[in-house]
């Protein structure tokens, strides 16, 4: 899916719309506007980018200079909506790529797919911020019913994602094929190759459709706006539900909005702008634990106390929180605080060994532990 910036309002008020046909006039609108109004340059922009390490090869055409004067010019106020939800996301993303060993700048991909809005939906079934298709959801184990849809989840349908992304790259072995694999699916690309007779992807595109044409210069544009957007005026405009504060627990049972609103003082509009995987307003009981997402301490410390009541710190010790951050896992968090990750899988009831970032962990540490680390 190429996400169309024109149609950004009708997206945050829940309209599904089918991204091919508004594309194409979205293109007709950013060709008309002239470099001379914007003070962009083809040289400027090449001198930048050659600044970036993107992961494929970098050509500053017309296509590519088209896209940068539509999200700073037309799509001006959407893209600072989009650079202000980064702030949330980025992060998360960053985080997982490097877990499996991808190319940061791949971040950038949820922007072109989604704008950075779980709630988008394809016309053909793609949803969430990866635009991620009902079977590649399953394949990759994200569920979907029983009022959840993990592809609105923002560190599952990533992991997914990331999946998804290395999984082509093993078989295309190129990047830019990749890219082009992500938009219409590794059959067209395996058979444009074949028509083509060359993994070259400048040969490779002339037998692949319009749409999927304009993702790799779609690619390189949004990568050059989210890096550079303050040379151009623009101004993250912050979402309500961000907070630098975040944080993330696991729940194995249920608790709808309401209850959580509850215990936490939060507003259920903000538990839900945080947590659209959950459709149906009420986090189900989960055997492998749902990941809510909560935007401070101070209301996911209310829950713990809530979830973990009657539970005591064991003799000797004092009870305390620490939040993963990019790169964290559960070896390293042991080794920080001298302690097992058998320790901190019991106390956080860790099923299946994951932590995601900005997870609050429980610890139970021994009261002398800071002086003997003074």
């Amino acid at each position: 899916m190429n996400f169309p910036w024109t149609v950004a309002a009708a997206l945050a008020s829940g309209i599904a719309v089918s991204p091919v046909g508004v594309s194409a006039k979205a293109h007709k609108t950013e060709v008309s506007i002239h470099s001379s109004k914007t003070g962009l340059t083809e040289t400027l922009v090449k001198e930048r980018l050659s600044k970036m390490s993107l992961p494929i090869e970098v050509k500053t055409n017309e296509a590519v200079m088209s896209r940068i004067r539509q999200y700073i010019v037309t799509g001006k106020k959407e893209t600072e909506l989009v650079i202000g939800r980064s702030n949330l996301y980025f992060a998360v993303f960053e985080h997982y790529l490097n877990e499996y060993g991808l190319p940061e700048e791949l971040k950038y991909l949820s922007v072109i797919e989604s704008g950075l809005q779980p709630q988008v939906r394809s016309g053909v079934g793609a949803s969430g911020i990866w635009q991620l298709m009902p079977v590649a959801a399953r394949h990759y184990g994200l569920q979907m019913g029983g009022g959840v849809d993990e592809r609105l989840d923002l560190h599952r349908s990533t992991e997914a994602a990331v999946k998804m992304l290395k999984y082509l790259h093993d078989e295309l072995g190129d990047w830019t094929l990749v890219l082009a694999a992500y938009n219409s699916g590794i059959g067209t690309i395996k058979s444009a190759v074949r028509k083509a007779g060359s993994r070259n992807y400048s040969q490779v595109s002339n037998f692949l459709p319009r749409e999927t044409r304009r993702y790799v210069p779609a690619f390189i544009a949004t990568a050059y706006v989210m890096s550079f957007y303050q040379q151009h005026g623009l101004q993250p405009v912050i979402p309500f539900f961000y907070s630098a504060d975040t944080r993330v627990i696991r729940i194995y049972r249920s608790l709808s909005f309401g209850e959580i609103a509850r215990i936490t003082g939060l507003k259920t509009s903000l538990i839900s702008a945080l947590n659209p995987s959950f459709t149906g307003g009420l986090v189900p009981r989960s055997g492998k634990g749902n990941l809510l997402m909560l935007p401070n301490s101070e209301s996911s410390k209310l829950l713990r106390n809530y979830l973990d009541s009657g539970v005591k710190s064991p003799e000797g010790t004092f009870k305390t929180a620490y939040v993963t951050s990019k790169g964290d896992d559960l070896q390293k968090i042991a080794s920080l605080f001298s302690t097992s990750v058998e320790n901190l899988v019991k106390w956080n009831d860790i099923r299946d060994g994951k932590i995601v970032i900005n997870q609050e962990l429980v610890l139970y540490l021994p009261k002398t532990f800071f002086i003997k680390r003074a």
